[in-house]
């Protein structure tokens, strides 16, 4: 098995484009979110009709002065967190937020001190892992490429040797984990180091999600490697679940407060890694929830896959 890895490694390293994705595009990712992490200021927009001399001093909002109402559309696709109307000189707020929200909007019009935002603080940290998962996850189900090209002759392989279908894809497996974290590992590592980020989460720390997001990856690549065909169908299939689940567990941003979508975000394995950094960036210890979440996740992706793999080669047989 380990002649067979290096087997596979071999053919990984001589292939350029399995060097130059993560080499290159790893640091154009870091350092996008170092950008967003220094320029990046959530504030709640508030629409205000009938008051043209409105001038609140606040750093938690940013006032847009409209000239009639809004429809309710605006509010429903976030463009808007509330609408503040001046009839007479009395204020009126609409929104589609709870009513807490609303009452700290209110406040902030008579001149009190509030904070609007208090949910998830992200660093620089959480800010690179969340930027780094959809781009660490796609690259999950590319490096599978020498996977689709031995698909034919697999059975030949496995039924000729000493080497059973479990150790044939475990050697993939392994093989692109390797591919995913050593690059990976090395480019965050020397952006930490060399630009002094001021992270909060020690190297050590650092290296050890890269460990379980790259682990992550390349389960979700094994496993849509496992169910689709071939290799166009599943580059199709794996980054249209992925880019869809990372924006929904919320990486880059919080996309929506529908309570649905946001307790769907809360179940994905992008979220609790996510959540995870943020623990160890805000001091809060290990979130050996968020943890033993992925793991979990992660192993029995790779146990149907080895099932699927099994099924479909006796099948050829």
């Amino acid at each position: 098995m380990l002649k067979l890895i290096k087997g596979i490694l071999y053919r990984m390293v001589n292939n350029k484009a399995y060097l130059i994705t993560p080499l290159v595009i790893t640091p154009i990712i870091i350092a996008a979110a170092i950008y967003f992490s220094s320029s990046m200021i959530t504030k709640a927009n508030i629409g205000v009709v009938g008051a043209n001399d409105l001038n609140l001093k606040s750093n938690e909002i940013n006032i847009i002065k409209l000239k009639e109402d809004v429809p309710l559309s605006d509010l429903v696709k976030n463009k808007y967190d509330a609408v503040v109307t001046f009839n007479n000189g009395k204020a009126t707020v609409d929104t589609i937020k709870d009513s807490n929200f609303k009452d700290k909007v209110k406040k902030i019009l008579n001149g009190e001190k509030v904070v609007i935002q208090e949910g998830e603080k992200r660093g620089v940290a959480a800010n690179i892992v969340g930027f780094l998962t959809m781009f660490v996850l796609a690259l999950g189900v590319m490096l599978y490429k020498f996977f689709f090209h031995d698909k034919k002759g697999i059975s030949n392989r496995v039924i000729s040797s000493n080497i059973s279908y479990e150790q044939y894809v475990a050697s993939h497996f392994i093989s692109v984990f390797v591919m995913i974290f050593t690059p990976t590992l090395i480019v965050t590592t020397l952006a930490k180091v060399v630009l002094n980020l001021d992270t909060a989460v020690t190297v050590l720390e650092l290296a050890f999600i890269v460990f379980m997001l790259s682990l992550l990856a390349a389960a979700y690549g094994l496993l849509i490697s496992s169910i689709v065909k071939d290799e166009e169908s599943a580059s199709m299939l794996g980054i249209m679940l992925n880019i869809t689940t990372t924006l929904i567990a919320g990486s880059f941003f919080t996309i929506s407060n529908n309570n649905l979508i946001s307790s769907i975000g809360r179940l994905l394995p992008q979220r609790h890694i996510l959540n995870f950094t943020m623990y160890l960036e805000n001091g809060k210890g290990i979130n050996y929830t968020s943890l033993s979440n992925v793991l979990i996740l992660s192993l029995m992706m790779i146990c149907v896959s080895f099932l699927i793999t099994r099924l479909k080669m006796r099948s050829y047989n």
